[in-house]
């Protein structure tokens, strides 16, 4: 592994240093016949010889068109993202995932001051987060430092709406693929789940994916599906098509920070969405029935007795923990199981809370109770593994450091570091919110 991480570093830093050799200066006289500059990278890189692209797909045995990309990419990296190009040089991020980072910013057309604003606040990040929550971290910030532009193509994407009925390999089945607001999207699946367990109810025995494929053969005709919801909902005689009542139940989650909430600019998470920007959030809500659950404290002493998780605690550490606390795992905590990091003893008060819960999927799970990882949970929201073959990796809030070869003093949740270590130490309480 580390012998192909620095062979895929040093062909980056090959690459850049070829393309800074065939850089053209701003005073270079350009021959409209002969040699000509090009601007290969995104705003802000150097201009370069036309052929350059040619010796790197020689080399490398591709095509000139993927040369030319590779090299917009590296270039790229270099020039508009320094902080992020200094930790592809450590290996603290792979080449592949750092140029991936580099396309969402081109992509969208940032200049090269958003490239570098979003660079800084990219990178102090990295280290610790897998890939799925860092892309969304890059997408989330990515609104933040060009909102306007964001907003353009939100309002560009809406423009491209559509349904289309597609054909199958039998003809007796076809795809439906749209493109519709998230708003409508997270109310049509509400309804086609609600009016699939009503047929359940009425004693239809097919498969719930069965059953939500024929609810939108029911929401088809109208006039059927909302009797069916008339009366599920208790109701006689005539309703108006505006009736609450007919309406499903959907719940959004929504991250905003404070900030954003005082300022009325910034990045909202959405769970199951992703980023948005704070000015868009009235799109994706509309001007429907809006319930606001209070606020709760993912970091409050609450627990009981019994192994059963009641609701209050287990909202409180989906709140905490925002993704599996497994190493590196990017899956969300409302799919995982909880699990008691000591397992749970009968006669034992206060054990089920949430500084000894934690989501964890099936395999890992498993691998926890059967498969000797060991779990430490020493603050709320800290979690301490280490592997069969003794490698220990700290996850908390802000991602997972692998602690290879260094040990945990006796006191504390603090860490020997070896000066070896590509990795800087963690502040002294670890940088994570206190209980």
């Amino acid at each position: 592994m580390q012998a192909r991480v620095e062979a895929e570093i040093a062909e980056a830093v090959a690459i850049a240093d070829l393309a800074a050799e065939h850089e053209w200066t701003a005073d270079a006289r350009i021959d409209v016949v002969g040699k000509r500059a090009v601007r290969i990278g995104a705003d802000g890189t150097a201009l370069v010889d036309e052929f350059l692209p040619l010796e790197v797909a020689a080399l490398k045995g591709v095509s000139v068109s993927a040369a030319t990309w590779l090299i917009r990419d590296i270039v790229n990296l270099k020039t508009r993202h320094p902080l992020l190009w200094f930790q592809t040089l450590q290996g603290l991020v792979p080449v592949y995932r750092a140029v991936q980072l580099v396309q969402e910013a081109a992509k969208l057309d940032l200049t090269i001051e958003q490239a570098r604003e979003l660079d800084a606040l990219l990178a102090p990040k990295v280290p610790g987060l897998p890939w799925g929550r860092l892309l969304k971290l890059a997408k989330g910030l990515i609104a933040q430092v060009a909102a306007p532009k964001i907003a353009q193509l939100s309002q560009e994407a809406r423009q491209a709406r559509f349904v289309r009925k597609l054909p199958t390999d039998d003809p007796l089945v076809a795809y439906l693929s749209c493109r519709v607001d998230t708003r409508d999207a997270i109310y049509f699946d509400a309804q086609v789940d609600r009016i699939a367990d009503l047929l359940a109810a009425h004693g239809d025995t097919d498969p719930k994916e069965v059953l939500r494929a024929k609810a939108v053969g029911i929401l088809a005709t109208p006039a059927r599906a909302q009797l069916m919801l008339q009366e599920a909902a208790g109701v006689i005689g005539t309703i108006r098509a505006t009736d609450p009542r007919l309406v499903p139940a959907a719940t959004v989650y929504v991250h905003v920070a404070e900030e954003t909430l005082l300022t009325g600019h910034g990045t909202c998470r959405v769970e199951g969405v992703g980023p948005l920007s704070a000015t868009l959030l009235s799109v994706l809500l509309g001007h429907e029935r809006i319930t606001l659950a209070p606020v709760i404290r993912p970091y409050a002493q609450i627990s009981v007795d019994s192994y059963e998780i009641p609701d209050r605690i287990r909202r409180q550490i989906l709140l905490r923990d925002s993704v599996e606390v497994f190493p590196w795992s990017s899956r969300s905590p409302r799919t995982s199981q909880l699990d008691h990091t000591r397992p749970w003893r009968p006669g034992v008060k206060n054990q089920t809370r949430a500084s000894n819960l934690g989501p964890l999927s099936t395999r890992p799970h498993r691998g926890k109770t059967h498969g000797n990882w060991q779990l430490e949970q020493p603050r709320p929201g800290i979690f301490w593994w280490t592997s069969p073959t003794g490698h220990r990796y700290r996850v908390g809030p802000h991602g997972t450091t692998p602690m290879f070869r260094h040990e945990k003093f006796q006191h504390g949740d603090q860490i020997q570091w070896d000066t070896d270590h590509k990795h800087k130490p963690p502040p002294p309480d670890g940088g994570d919110p206190q209980p």
